[in-house]
């Protein structure tokens, strides 16, 4: 007899253990399945001392990997599958997770590289945004030079084009529906205070925007100040320039600054909200 669990089903990770009686699992492949679309797969290889005290077999019968969900898809609706049977587990008794019980480790899990990674192997990313996901997520902004047509057109009409394609680029990293609300003549001063109404409205998320201008703008960040850690050494910031083409990403919990020139000047920025809100 094969039994198993899951134990944990978010939206960037799934855990749990399978195992049999007759045969020893360590090793296989085990599966996650949002209805009939393969999510992510690992293998048995995980030691849970708390399964080998219970008798089951050496104890190295648990799982645990990166699960990649679009935007929309409910982690309530994962399975895993026994790669090659027909042995199904699911989520029937599992009690999922709150995300505020998770650590921040997990709660990055979803843009990590192996996630992302693995979205675009099965084209589910184009690898400009492979490229803008995984470079906000490491260095806390990513520049993004977008094809698109600035001759003889209003600035206004621009705009709302880089929005729609901010918008895509910050649900997927936000890892949920949203909406993406355009803020004009924004200054540098104005960002703590777009940061704090984002942890009001996504508690659990980065709270990523992006800025754009008809002309270029730039500031100084401290590429992964957003991830914690000692404060960097004075003069470690390094220029980001934003406007025409190009839009940046940015997560609000990066160190950020404007020179003297530049802090004055104005920019749009693109700022989730919750759909709701907008109706």
């Amino acid at each position: 007899m094969i039994r198993g669990h899951i134990d944990l089903a978010t939206r960037s990770r799934v855990e749990g253990w399978i195992h049999s009686d007759a045969l020893t699992l360590r090793g296989a492949t085990v599966l996650a399945f949002h209805d009939d679309r393969c999510v992510g797969g690992g293998r048995v290889e995980v030691f849970r001392q708390d399964l080998a005290d219970a008798g089951l077999g050496d104890g190295f019968v648990g799982f645990g990997f990166a699960v990649a969900l679009a935007p929309g898809q409910d982690p309530r609706v994962l399975d895993v599958r026994l790669d090659g049977g027909t042995l199904l587990l699911k989520q029937g008794t599992t009690a999922l997770a709150p995300r505020e019980a998770l650590t921040q480790d997990r709660r990055r899990q979803g843009r990590d590289p192996a996630a992302l990674s693995w979205m675009l192997g099965r084209g589910w990313l184009a690898q400009a945004q492979h490229d803008a996901l995984r470079g906000l997520a490491r260095f806390g902004a990513h520049p993004l030079t977008l094809p698109i047509e600035r001759r003889n057109r209003d600035a206004r009409a621009v705009c709302d084009e880089v929005a729609l394609q901010a918008a895509d680029l910050l649900e997927l990293y936000l890892q949920t529906a949203i909406d993406c609300e355009i803020r004009d003549e924004v200054r540098g001063a104005d960002l703590p205070a777009i940061r704090r109404a984002l942890r009001e409205a996504f508690p659990h998320a980065p709270p990523a925007i992006g800025l754009w201008a008809a002309a270029e703008r730039r500031l100084d960040l401290v590429e992964g100040s957003h991830l914690g850690g000692p404060p960097a050494e004075a003069g470690a910031a390094l220029e980001y320039a934003f406007g025409g083409r190009t839009l940046l990403l940015l997560d609000l919990d990066a160190s950020v600054g404007f020179r003297a020139g530049d802090a004055p000047l104005p920019f749009a920025a693109f700022v989730p909200c919750r759909p709701e809100e907008r109706r």
